[in-house]
């Protein structure tokens, strides 16, 4: 029979068994039930060192060309949790480049399948005993677009950086997005959420998602 960690009013850890709760009051974060459940997912954006180049593996943010889609069928619902971007800009940075990554929700259209991308797993939270992720995910869209353009209905997020070379010639790392809303949408399918960064100079970044899963009958 499982069993949960809490903390009891001493602050000091207490094991009980989840039987035990049936006729009490337990007050729990919407999020922590959400983990135990094996709703939430993560998938990460580039890997190790290796970044993805943002502007569809070119520089200026492409529409048809994320650097990240979840798509979210019909009969289902997404509650983004956090979702964070770093971008590293290139050594032929200019003065006045302006690097920019967004994250956003786009009409209740479904992603159609096309364009050049990498397919990327998403991974519950909850390593035993959670649930499968009905979400597509993908990234790393180049070359061949995606035929049926997304069509952004709501900026989820947004971070826009002008830069300034330093005297010395180095260059920092200078954009970073991170969305974590208190009061996340819910963002019911058919639909994509979608993810990009660049600028007028390259910018190689990566990306760490998490969000939860609900059939639409549990919250409607």
């Amino acid at each position: 029979m499982a069993n949960v960690k809490i903390a009891d009013l001493k602050n000091e850890d207490a094991t009980i068994n989840l039987k035990g709760l049936i006729g009490s009051a337990l007050t729990m974060d919407w999020k922590q039930i959400a983990m135990y459940e094996g709703r939430i997912f993560t998938t990460t954006i580039g890997t190790l060192s290796t970044g993805i180049v943002g502007g569809g593996a070119v520089t200026i943010p492409d529409i048809d060309l994320p650097e990240f889609l979840i798509d979210i069928p019909e009969g289902y619902v997404v509650v983004p949790i956090s979702m964070s971007i770093q971008g590293n800009c290139s050594d032929a940075v200019a003065d006045h480049d302006v690097l920019e990554a967004f994250i956003c929700k786009c009409t209740d259209v479904r992603w159609d399948g096309t364009g050049t991308c990498t397919s990327e797993t998403p991974i519950c939270m909850k390593t035993v005993g959670g649930r499968t992720s009905v979400c597509r995910v993908r990234s790393a869209f180049n070359t061949v677009d995606i035929t049926t353009a997304p069509v952004h209905a709501i900026d989820l997020a947004r971070e826009e950086v002008k830069f300034e070379k330093p005297a010395a010639g180095e260059t920092p790392v200078i954009l970073r997005l991170d969305y974590a809303p208190k009061v996340p949408p819910f963002i019911v399918g058919p639909t994509m959420i979608t993810g990009y960064w660049g600028g007028t100079s390259a910018v190689t970044g990566y990306a760490q998602l998490y969000w939860a899963e609900y059939e639409t009958s549990e919250l409607f």
